[in-house]
């Protein structure tokens, strides 16, 4: 068998709920809608560390703000993921792969693409692995698309997705 040659990285959260901070998963396990959307279109899937989970308080830890991240230590941690995973992805890119997308999750302190969680409500604004990341990704010259996943409105972001991958 072939392989298809297309692949995309996904927040850690994004396949295992688990994983999100107390009270804040949408689904039991994995976000079954995105895995099928994939699976069906020949698209890997790339699962990338949790920063949250690796960095903090683990499976038990409470939701929290931005800003409780926003520390040289964790903000370090993050740049480091940031060039392992572009690393990863330019492995992927010199072998003649399409990376479809790098997905973060929307309201994750963390992980959000345009999103992030203040108190009980969302306001505009970038999780901080992905404003490393996007810095790592300037100074490489990345044209990598970051999408942020709604899972409040999986509908519009299962479209995004569905667009992207139809010009892929």
């Amino acid at each position: 068998m072939h392989r298809g040659r297309k692949v995309v990285f996904v927040s850690h959260c994004i396949l295992n709920q688990n994983a999100k901070s107390i009270g804040r998963g949408k689904y039991p396990g994995a976000i079954r809608e995105l895995i099928e959307l994939f699976a069906e279109a020949g698209v890997g899937i790339v699962q990338l560390p949790c920063p949250q989970l690796d960095f903090n308080s683990g499976l038990d830890r409470k939701p929290k703000n931005k800003s409780s991240y926003d520390k040289k230590d964790y903000r370090g941690a993050c740049k480091k993921l940031s060039s392992s995973l572009l690393k990863q992805v330019e492995g992927y890119l010199q072998k003649n792969y399409t990376v479809i997308g790098i997905l973060g999750v929307e309201s994750s302190p963390t992980c959000g693409v345009q999103q992030i969680a203040n108190g009980s409500r969302s306001v505009p604004g970038k999780g901080i692995f992905i404003e490393e990341l996007e810095i790592e990704m300037q100074k490489k010259n990345f044209q990598v698309p970051v999408i942020g996943i709604n899972l409040n409105n999986m509908y519009s972001s299962m479209e995004k997705l569905q667009s992207l991958l139809k010009y892929t």
